[in-house]
């Protein structure tokens, strides 16, 4: 979920480079790692999880991203990195993410994560992080509601909020459609999605975001993610 934010010339690489860094770092559970909304859920006490994708954009560009994450005591700590290649040049990022999440009453979950995140070879290398509040609303056995309201609060530009609502919906024992529609880095996208999960603890993901206005680029991500216990 890569996108980028508008800004002055002054700001405009540092906050690039900091969108791509932070949608790598934020690490979702049941909502999907490269979706924009995250849900408000955390791993199982015990658990730990691997990730990775690759997203292509219209630049074209393209990017390979790896994480892992566990819960550890009341809340999930994940890492990933970020290596994007386009016209000819790359780079490598990094992101931290620290999510908490808790039963509000039945069916009503609420949470919160913080993602600050990095960028090699840069100077400042720290670029910036994101904060965000969670909802999530089990309407029914294998139908969701999520919003999100946060925002990126970038290291030497402007400040950009960011959120957005999804909804999805596992019509079958081991496949889910997902929708989202939400704002980051100055853009407005929508999101489709199908999720198999062909055996215990693995999934794949194929989806296709769409700019709708703003900044940012269209792009497919496929991805694929296994849980375990420690």
């Amino acid at each position: 979920m890569r996108h980028h934010f508008t800004a002055t010339s002054a700001h405009a690489g540092r906050l690039a480079i900091f969108a791509m860094t932070l949608a790598g770092s934020m690490q979702a559970h049941a909502a999907g790692g490269h979706h924009a909304i995250d849900d408000a859920a955390i791993l199982e006490p015990g658990a730990c999880k691997l990730e990775g994708w690759f997203e292509r954009s219209g630049a074209p560009a393209r990017l390979l991203h790896a994480a892992g994450g566990c819960r550890v005591g009341p809340v999930e700590l994940s890492a990933g990195s970020d290596y994007e290649r386009e016209s000819g040049a790359s780079q490598t990022e990094h992101g931290l993410t620290v999510k908490w999440a808790r039963e509000l009453a039945s069916g009503w979950s609420i949470g919160a994560y913080a993602a600050p995140a990095w960028q090699a070879r840069a100077r400042p290398r720290y670029q910036g992080t994101t904060a965000a509040g969670l909802v999530t609303w089990a309407v029914r056995d294998g139908i969701n509601l999520h919003a999100n309201l946060g925002r990126d609060f970038v290291n030497g530009g402007d400040d950009e909020s960011r959120g957005g609502v999804s909804a999805d919906w596992e019509f079958r024992e081991g496949w889910q459609v997902m929708a989202e529609r939400f704002r980051q880095e100055g853009g407005h996208f929508a999101r489709v999605g199908l999720r198999w999960t062909p055996a215990k603890d693995w999934t794949v993901d194929l989806s296709r975001a769409v700019r709708l206005r703003g900044a940012g680029e269209s792009s497919w991500t496929l991805a694929l993610t296994r849980e375990f216990e420690r």
